[in-house]
Formats: structure tokens, sequence, C-alpha cells
């Protein structure tokens, strides 16, 4: 699955809220959620993108290195699954983590999505102000 494009939603007094349904999977799909080490907003991974990146490290990273990565990353991961509305649970501890009020935005990052608050994600940076010019200009070569 392929996750593009800006989704604004509004999460419920339970911290429920609607995944954007071009972004639902097959009922029963599993997601894995988990802070930033920003702090500034939630990943949401599928679970089949989650092992790969796994697979991914474990050819990257040291051995001696491995475990505390792995811990860095799967150890404050939650495993969520859309209800039958198509909603996802967030965890009181990361909307207080990634500072979320009642509105929220849905930011697709092709193969995981993003959830900002909402004023966060509108005031803050623009994405090409957080690339280095090497980046840019590779965007701009392939026509972004």
């Amino acid at each position: 699955m392929i996750y593009a494009g800006t989704f604004h939603r509004t999460m419920d007094a339970k911290n429920r809220v609607t995944v954007p349904s071009d972004w639902l999977g097959a009922e029963g799909e599993v997601l894995y959620m988990l802070p930033a080490q920003s702090g500034s907003y939630l990943n949401v991974i599928p679970a089949d993108e989650f092992a790969r990146q796994e697979e991914d490290l474990k050819s990257k990273v040291p051995p001696d290195e491995w475990r505390k990565i792995m811990r860095r990353i799967f150890a404050p991961a939650r495993r969520i699954e859309p209800d039958k509305q198509g909603r996802i649970l967030i965890p009181d501890d990361f909307c207080k983590e990634a500072g979320l009020t009642a509105n929220v935005t849905f930011a697709g990052v092709k193969k995981s999505f993003e959830i900002w608050d909402a004023a966060k994600w509108s005031s803050g940076p623009q994405p090409e102000t957080e690339l280095s010019e090497e980046s840019r200009k590779v965007l701009e070569a392939l026509g972004y």
C-alpha cells in the first residue's frame, strides 16, 4: 500500500480517530504505532513494512549495536488494529508525547503515515526548509 495525501480528522473523547478510507487495508490488518524521535508526531507502519525495516536494519547495523537499535525501535511501539468503522485508538501517553489534541492531521509518507496535531502541522516548517541543498537538488531533478 502507498500512503499519499494529507487528511484532517477529529479524535473522539476516547482518542479514537478514523483512518482515511483509501489507507485501510484488509479487515484485521495490523499496524504498529510509535512516537517519532522528535516527539512531534506519531509514526504508523503496517506490520509487513515494520518487519521489512527490521531485516533492512539487520544488514546495516553493527552486531554489537543490534539489540540497542531494536530496543529503541520496538520497545515503544504499540500494535493497533482498525475497528470495523476504520478507527484506531491512540494511547493516552502517545497523545501526550506528540501533543495531540482533538484535531489531527494524517500525512502520507509512502510506506507509512504520520499523525500530527493539526495546529502543529499547519504551523510547522515547510518540508523544503528541512532538506539539505543536495536533497533539494535531487527532488528538483526528479521534477518535485
